[in-house]
């Protein structure tokens, strides 16, 4: 599955909807404020590669990442050489 990426959201087809990721960016901070993947989709790591590529595209423009999303507070727990990211 690709990762599509427009303005504040990264996204996925999936043969259930749309796994999707919205995000804001104010100055020099992204907020990650919803994540959400089909319910019959959940499981298969769709969120984690979401969130790779928000924070993929916070350190490529030099962003801090702020977790308003318990799924981002959830994967920087899981994923803790993301959290230099964050805020």
């Amino acid at each position: 599955m690709e990762i599509e990426h427009t303005q504040g959201r990264f996204s996925m087809k999936t043969e259930h909807g749309e796994a999707e990721l919205l995000y804001k960016i104010d100055g020099k901070t992204m907020s990650i404020y919803h994540t959400l993947v089909p319910e019959e989709d959940r499981g298969k790591g769709l969120a984690e590669k979401l969130a790779y590529a928000a924070f993929s595209l916070a350190r490529e423009k030099g962003l801090k990442v702020r977790p308003d999303c318990s799924y981002i507070t959830h994967f920087l727990e899981v994923n803790s050489e993301m959290k230099k990211y964050a805020l």
